[in-house]
């Protein structure tokens, strides 16, 4: 832009400039403040016909907006507006790869503004289900097939757990969304009155209760171990309606396997959960105890091992759970116990990645050697007295910061090996791996947050750091149990 010759105030005169620096001869003559000769913004001038500011594509009469002069305003854009902006084009892509499924065209119990969310549900939300072994599309087509079915309480249970899940994913945390979950609850404890369940109701309940689970878990708060109480309730579901003998239906297999993989991950948080209230609570509602419910959990697929490789993996992790004892005890002494460890470092060592018949996703095999390595640095460390030297861990360590880690480009959906590889970060680059792996976790929208985990991460590299300079050896099991619980309500690592 080629300098101006002319202060702003002489060319609002009309008159010649002597360019006079730093100020205007003429302006200093006239005792006014010269305005400079730098460029700035120029607006129209009242009754200026040569410029136009204001488009008018509304149609609105040229004389009618003359008369509204004050009205007009201009609006700032942020960057944080285009990022907003990004997004929900992006979503708005989104919505137009499927339109709404024809099921839904003609569901009484459907209300108009709810179709929008039942939309938002079948192209977006569904994909932050955490699933394992199954893939979430799989679980959408099973919940949205279920909770189209005839009206009853148990199925408008479902559909508004549905739509209260949807509206959270969203919208985040809103009236709708709560009003919503609510009235879920409310329908399942309407159909719990209606006597004996049937295999369509019982399958129903379960549904409700896991996309209730989910809705805990999306965004956590200070209520938002209720998860546990959804989980535990599908539980108690299958093993009343004795729902692994119909499992050959597919909508209500893909839910067992659904169900199956979040309450072996609620073991694992149980286990080292130090606030005994969870568990005294869970007594005085009639419910099982804590040992009761690993043993129903236990009984879900007798057939396991599975020549599945990921129902293998998730027994083996849930008989680990169940067969540790802290180090300390004399118990962990015993030759049957010792036996028993080794013959699970060895099961888990051997579980085949492959299988003849099942045949996996790329990333259903990567999740299994995922679990896999988490599994077994986890057996070693737990059952590692802190009498005796640290176990040799460190070619799987190795192989999880140069495999796994570095794999997860866009992000970590399995948060059990996520925490269970940050407690072996004990270097810098290693933990900042962590970290950077951490961030495009929550960049990723269809993950849920992460935020649970990383307290519990933060907590445990914290007690590590303190213990670093000691005498005392670190107890695997009393600093994980330690982040673990260092928040306030019991997160979950599936």
């Amino acid at each position: 832009m080629k300098p101006r010759k002319s202060c702003w105030n002489c060319a609002a005169r009309k008159i010649r400039c002597d360019g006079g620096l730093p100020a205007c001869g003429k302006c200093a003559q006239s005792q006014l403040q010269c305005q400079g000769y730098e460029p700035r913004l120029s607006w129209p001038r009242d009754n200026d016909n040569r410029r136009a500011m204001i488009a008018n594509p509304l149609g609105v009469p040229t004389n009618e907006l003359r008369e509204r002069p004050n009205t007009l305003f201009l609006i700032n854009t942020t960057f944080n507006d285009m990022e907003l902006y990004g997004h929900r084009t992006l979503r708005m892509d989104l919505d137009r790869l499927a339109p709404i499924s024809p099921i839904l065209a003609n569901q009484s119990q459907v209300q108009v503004g709810h179709a929008s969310l039942l939309h938002y549900f079948q192209n977006i939300a569904y994909s932050s289900l955490v699933t394992f072994g199954i893939t979430p599309g799989q679980i959408r087509d099973a919940l949205m097939t279920m909770a189209m079915a005839p009206d009853t309480p148990s199925g408008f249970a479902l559909l508004h757990a549905l739509l209260a899940y949807s509206s959270l994913h969203g919208q985040g945390l809103n009236k709708e969304a709560v009003t919503l979950k609510i009235q879920a609850l409310q329908f399942l404890s309407v159909s719990l009155k209606e006597g004996p369940m049937t295999a369509t109701r019982a399958a129903q309940h379960v549904a409700a209760s896991m996309l209730l689970g989910a809705f805990e878990t999306l965004l956590p708060s200070d209520s938002s171990g209720e998860w546990l109480w959804h989980i535990w309730g599908a539980m108690d579901i299958i093993n009343a309606a004795q729902l692994e003998d119909v499992s050959y239906e597919s909508e209500t297999r893909h839910l067992l396997d659904w169900v199956y993989y979040h309450g072996v991950l609620s073991r694992f948080a149980v286990h080292h959960w130090r606030h005994r209230s969870l568990i005294q609570s869970r007594s005085n509602t009639g419910g099982s105890s804590s040992g009761n419910q690993y043993l129903q959990l236990s009984r879900y697929r007798p057939t396991l091992p599975s020549p599945n490789p990921t129902y293998a993996i998730l027994s083996l992790l849930s008989e680990v759970c169940e067969t540790l004892v802290d180090p300390r005890d004399p118990q962990s002494r015993h030759e049957d116990y010792i036996s028993r460890l080794r013959a699970l470092e060895s099961r888990i060592d051997s579980v085949s990645i492959t299988s003849e018949s099942v045949k996996l996703s790329q990333d259903a095999t990567f999740a299994v050697e995922l679990y896999q390595v988490a599994t077994r640095i986890y057996l070693a460390r737990a059952s590692q007295s802190p009498y005796e030297p640290p176990a040799n861990l460190d070619s799987l360590i190795e192989a999880g910061f140069s495999g796994p880690q570095k794999t997860c480009t866009s992000g970590c959906e399995h948060f059990f090996p996520l925490l269970i590889l940050a407690c072996e970060a004990r270097r810098d680059d290693q933990r900042v791996a962590i970290l950077n792996l951490v961030e495009r976790t929550q960049r990723d929208f269809r993950i849920r947050t992460v935020r649970g985990v990383m307290d519990a991460i933060q907590s445990i590299w914290v007690q590590q750091d303190l213990h670093a300079d000691g005498d005392v050896l670190v107890n695997y099991l009393d600093v994980m149990s330690a982040g673990i619980s260092s928040t306030s309500t019991i997160p979950s690592f599936a």
